[in-house]
């Protein structure tokens, strides 16, 4: 029997998230993105991600029963390839050391979600889908353009000219302007990874946003995620990929504990936001360059500002090195893998 399938939930290759996180202190960014120090709580992010995972292969499942569907970039209608949800989580577990603990909570609140949602949500159309963009211009304006995804391997060299966008129409690229550094010369990427995209019954695709949380407040969350640079360049990137059915974006939030509460709110635009979008990350992608060039990377420039680094899960992990350098670095930080 062939080997079953352990989907790919994990981030994608140059998401929001990096872009997000210099945004919000370039410090913050080198600690983690250049010197490959740890600094996320480990609890939190694992069971997140072994939460995706083993929605990904319901949903998968699901797809597949209805006749067909994306996984990754790969078309699937045969549902044997996956591994049941609970068998994916295991074996994930497996193979990420010292994440076992985790497994047990996390297929009760599996098992209950499914108590309570035993029904797709709607005709499944991909899962833990990739979506690459540049920035360049297309069809007569400037912005961030959705690519075919068999020229995504071109979307790394300096000597791309043009690359074929999603639906076949031409990007010229508008590079990285940046001498001397390692990228200088090659597109402006951004990558995306789809939990999950669904049409209802009225023909309207959306994305869904899978968030496993210890208590959903979901008028918090909309609110969160609205103004999240990530979610603008999931709405940007529908818009291209389904041009004529694109309805919006979904949370699909999951309550971890007691009494395991479950919201489905969707995100309302920010078309204002979304509009310059390409402008911000232009501006990111070459100031992140020019760091890159001209300091050290303990002596980027610093957030210091009270509800950035005091946010509302308390102090930001690099207060201490921000304080003393790296001198203040434990071996829990070291990132062993690396």
């Amino acid at each position: 029997m062939t080997e079953q399938i352990l989907i790919d939930a994990g981030r994608s290759l140059r998401g929001w998230s990096r872009i997000g996180q210099y945004l919000k202190c370039p410090q913050l960014f080198a600690y983690t993105n250049r010197i490959g120090l740890s600094l996320i709580p480990t609890g939190a992010l694992q069971r997140g991600s072994l939460g995706h995972v083993i929605q990904a292969h319901q949903h998968a499942i699901w797809g597949c029963q209805q006749g067909g569907v994306w996984v990754d970039d790969v078309w699937h209608e045969d549902a044997s390839v996956f591994l049941s949800p609970e068998e994916a989580g295991a074996t994930w577990c497996s193979q990420n050391r010292e994440r076992e603990q985790y497994l047990e909570p996390m297929i009760q609140v599996f098992r209950r979600y499914m108590a309570k949602h035993p029904e797709p949500p709607g005709r499944i159309l991909a899962v833990e889908y990739p979506i690459t963009a540049v920035l360049g211009r297309s069809r007569g304006k400037w912005g961030l353009w959705v690519v075919d995804p068999t020229e995504v391997p071109r979307c790394t060299r300096s000597t791309t000219q043009t690359l074929r966008g999603f639906h076949g129409n031409v990007i010229t690229p508008t590079p990285l302007n940046s001498p001397g550094h390692l990228d200088h010369g090659k597109p402006i990427m951004m990558t995306r990874r789809l939990d999950m995209a669904i049409q209802d019954r009225a023909k309207r695709v959306w994305i869904w946003d899978h968030k496993h949380q210890a208590m959903v407040q979901p008028n918090k969350s909309v609110g969160a995620y609205a103004i999240d640079g990530g979610f603008a360049a999931f709405r940007i990137m529908g818009k291209q990929v389904w041009p004529d059915e694109f309805a919006g974006l979904t949370l699909n939030l999951i309550q971890t504990r007691d009494p395991w509460r479950v919201a489905r709110p969707t995100v309302p635009p920010t078309p204002h936001r979304d509009g310059h979008f390409a402008e911000i990350l232009w501006r990111a992608e070459h100031g992140l360059a020019q760091l890159d060039m001209e300091t050290t990377h303990w002596k980027w420039p610093k957030a210091m500002h009270e509800t950035t680094c005091y946010g509302r899960y308390g102090a930001c992990p690099a207060t201490k090195l921000c304080s003393f350098g790296e001198s203040a670095v434990e071996d829990e930080m070291l990132n062993h893998e690396i």
